[in-house]
């Protein structure tokens, strides 16, 4: 049942053809063809318009009038109906923008469902099969199967009648005079959905609701059914395909692993009919590509989340990336923080594209989901797209570009961990090899891979002849269906925090909106990536690789514990209002570290400098805490220690230069000059007391790896 404004509704009966279907265009262009073909002269706009809604006696007598009496109607109808059949079975049928959509919010709000339709059974199966729409459908009622075509409510009637609903009941959609003039008939509660037609007078009379698209209604159909709930882990995503094409520039650990999934739930009735992602890695790109899909591994339940419908790109490719932006309605960027300024340039372009395609007008904003993990994210992107703009058009043009379009900050807590390409080309050599044995009976090659990072020449020759040779004889029905192509280590956070700055994130699954995103970003900068970053500088001094396996240290579980303490008492004292987030988060984002079995110490802990940056996480937060009086801050202060060790002992910079940039961060700090100074000699006598002579005096020279090291953490 679905209340929709003042009406009780149990069913839905739509016409087809204009209404559910962009039919009548190619109807024109059928009926073009076929007049040239046997008369010699296309049939007229302005006949083809005046026939919209009639019969086909009535639009035969028409044609006599402006044709001649003895045109052969009957014949250029037929061959309309062959070249309009060839062109759905080669091209597909063409569908109204927004339709699934409306179909599936119809049929999960628990409506009874019919088509009623002029044309024959047989035509209207092969159109709502090709279409792909014929499962939503309870009932088909066919021009064929009545006694008196539209406008007489006879089809309507008829469809309500073997849904066992009263018309009244029933909310029927249309695009045409006689169809709407049917439905009024016949009782129902009458949609009228513009098609090629302005609608009259007389129309708009018999209307109870009027749409100029199908989108149009859609929208007004949301305001009466529920947003779905965040969805669980091993939720299936929606069956059904929109029309929408979204991308994902960038596809690394949360590109890959984590937006792919969101936008794969999408609102929960439908998703996209297609994802683009960009990379720069060829390996990826080919894998993904030839397999069609990927999995993302989820080990604290032993689960693979299967993505698919998925394009890799090539993020070097201009005119690739320029379509990606062009076609997408929503493109969630995806890109560390120092390659912002380098990949600035293809978003302009991309922008810069869509702007010309559109001839200069704003037609259909794009959203831009900006994934930066940083506070202040969405304007240091608009900074850097603003002037590569400057650089290729006229500043008032680069403004009216950005204008167009709905730019959102997010937060993301989900922690994900891309594999290596050696990881990816192990997984391509077994599975070539098992192809292989399954198509030729050949033994296996069970030659020793080495564990590096990077693939030598030879296997990436050997990698692409793989995936080459896999994808040319791969088969529906194929064993390599059921092996799974694994990408990414992801722990289980579903939601995804969202400026609330777009109309097209009402509905997201996966989103929770908020007005003012400063207030998330801080809390991830400090109470995730702040504690984050210190427990794996830490981790790794005690020789751990994997952040999982550290917290199941006592020593590291307790320091993280203490961490996680000290940030939450700062921050509530900034944001008293998020309390309860506070301590939610604090638990998920424990429990997060102490299932990442594969996420590596090293790829949190890299860039320290970074991290230790004067208002950034781990100074933003001692800063925090000391300026509020009786608030702890030793183990965060214990933390930069760490820090600034790992950026040594990884030959990121000398001693020396750790205490200078020490001094300068604290400069800069909101720190009164005696705290300060009291901060500062406290980490570098932590500091010296840590690190062997050797670091302090040749610290040019490489580092051997750091031994197995206790703090005093008390």
């Amino acid at each position: 049942m679905l209340k929709f404004n003042n009406d009780i509704i149990h069913g839905a009966i739509f016409d087809m053809d204009g209404t559910m279907f962009d039919t009548e265009r190619l109807r024109f262009q059928t009926l073009k063809q076929a007049s040239q073909e046997l008369i010699g002269v296309s049939f007229s706009d302005a006949y083809l318009m005046a026939c919209l809604g009639l019969s086909a006696t009535s639009a035969h007598q028409l044609a006599k009038q402006q044709y001649g009496e003895d045109i052969p109607y009957a014949q250029i109808r037929k061959r309309a109906d062959e070249l309009e059949l060839e062109s759905v079975r080669n091209f597909g049928v063409p569908i109204k923008k927004g339709l699934v959509q409306v179909l599936e919010r119809l049929r999960k709000s628990g409506l009874r469902m019919a088509v009623a339709t002029s044309s024959r059974r047989l035509i209207a199966e092969e159109y709502l099969i090709n279409a792909n729409v014929y499962k939503f459908f309870d009932v088909l009622v066919c021009g064929d199967e009545v006694q008196q075509g539209k406008p007489h409510p006879e089809i309507f009637l008829s469809a309500a009648e073997k849904l066992n609903l009263p018309s009244s009941e029933c909310l029927m959609f249309e695009d045409s005079e006689n169809g709407i003039t049917s439905a009024y008939d016949a009782g129902g509660v009458t949609i009228l959905l513009q098609d090629i037609k302005e609608p009259n007078s007389n129309m708009l009379a018999k209307t109870d609701y009027f749409f100029e698209s199908m989108y149009d209604c859609l929208h007004q159909l949301d305001q009466h059914t529920l947003n779905l709930e965040m969805p669980t882990l091993q939720e299936s995503f929606p069956q059904s395909l929109n029309q929408l094409t979204v991308g994902i520039h960038g596809f690394g650990a949360i590109g890959g692993g984590f937006m792919a999934q969101i936008m794969s739930h999408w609102d929960g009735y439908t998703r996209p009919k297609q994802i683009y992602a960009s990379t720069h890695n060829p390996l990826y790109r080919s894998a993904v590509n030839a397999f069609g899909s990927y999995c993302i591994r989820y080990g604290q339940f032993s689960y693979d989340e299967r993505i698919e419908n998925m394009s890799i790109i090539d993020a070097g490719n201009i005119e690739q990336m320029q379509e990606m932006y062009i076609a997408s309605s929503m493109i969630a960027v995806c890109l560390p923080e120092h390659a912002l300024a380098s990949e600035a340039k293809t978003i302009a372009q991309g922008l810069y594209a869509r702007y010309i395609a559109n001839d200069e007008h704003l037609t259909n904003p794009l959203t831009i989901l900006i994934i930066l993990n940083k506070i202040g994210a969405k304007h240091l992107l608009l900074e850097h797209v603003h002037s590569a703009l400057v650089e290729i058009t006229a500043p008032d043009i680069a403004e009216k570009i950005l204008e167009q379009h709905y730019f959102c900050d997010t937060v993301v807590n989900r922690m994900v961990s891309k594999l290596t390409d050696q990881n990816l080309y192990r997984q391509l050599r077994i599975k070539y090899n098992i192809f292989k044995q399954y198509q030729l009976d050949h033994d296996l090659d069970h030659a020793d891979i080495e564990d590096a990072t990077r693939l030598n020449p030879e296997q990436e020759r050997l990698a692409s002849m793989y995936v080459e040779e896999m994808c040319s004889n791969f088969k529906p029905s194929h064993i390599l269906q059921t092996m799974d192509l694994i990408l990414f280590h992801a722990e289980v956070d579903m939601p995804i925090y969202v400026e609330n700055n777009s109309p097209l994130l009402g509905k997201m699954r996966q989103m929770v909106l908020v007005d003012d995103i400063r207030e998330i970003q801080l809390i991830k900068n400090r109470l995730w990536n702040g504690v984050h970053a210190m427990t794996t500088w830490y981790a790794t001094r005690l020789g751990y690789e994997t952040i999982g396996l550290a917290m199941t240290d006592p020593k590291v579980r307790q320091f993280m514990e203490g961490l996680l303490e000290e940030v939450k008492a700062g921050l509530t004292f900034t944001l008293p209002h998020r309390k309860n987030d506070l301590n939610d988060l604090a638990k998920s984002f424990m429990n997060s570290c102490v299932n990442a079995y594969k996420d590596p110490c090293e790829r949190v802990a890299r860039d320290p400098l970074r991290k230790l940056a004067a208002s950034e996480r781990v100074f933003g937060s001692i800063a925090c805490n000391i300026q509020h009086e009786g608030l702890p801050y030793q183990h965060l202060s214990q933390g930069a220690v760490f820090g600034y060790c790992y950026a040594i002992e990884q030959n990121a910079v000398s001693y020396d230069e750790a205490l200078e940039h020490l001094e300068i961060q604290l400069a800069q700090s909101e720190l009164n000059e005696q705290h300060q100074r009291c901060l500062q000699q406290h980490i570098e006598m932590h500091l010296a007391q840590l690190l062997p002579d050797k670091h302090k005096i040749h610290n040019s020279q490489s580092v051997p790896t750091p031994k197995q090291a206790e703090y005093n953490l008390t």
